[in-house]
């Protein structure tokens, strides 16, 4: 099992280090809290990129996530053409769970 360690400018790099779980006893991670931003709306595309880029482009600090006077939205493009294809998958994913709900909300608005 890989052990990362912190690095020297970080409080806890004496006493703490991070372990990769094995495949089989990873975890799935549940956010609470407000709801995830839809990617497919003009008011919550900023939005939603900022919270893909902060989930899934590593970063030490928060420069690291987009260049100077770069948008959130042109930032986590620009990240799209560069990370793996799972991460492409995961985040697909939480657009799906939108368009699930949206579906299930017409359907019942249909049968009334």
């Amino acid at each position: 099992m890989p052990r990362i360690p912190f690095t020297n400018l970080h409080l806890e790099d004496d006493t703490h280090v991070i372990k990769v779980r094995p495949h089989a006893k990873r975890k799935v991670v549940v956010p609470i809290g407000p709801a995830l931003p839809r990617r497919d709306t003009v008011v919550s595309e900023q939005k939603h990129a900022r919270l893909m880029l902060v989930l899934f482009k590593p970063w030490r600090h928060a420069d690291d996530l987009r260049h100077s006077g770069q948008t959130w939205l042109e930032a986590y493009r620009q990240f799209l053409q560069t990370c793996s294809p799972d991460i492409v998958e995961y985040i697909d994913n939480m657009q799906l769970l939108h368009e699930c709900k949206d579906s299930r909300d017409a359907h019942y608005s249909n049968r009334r």
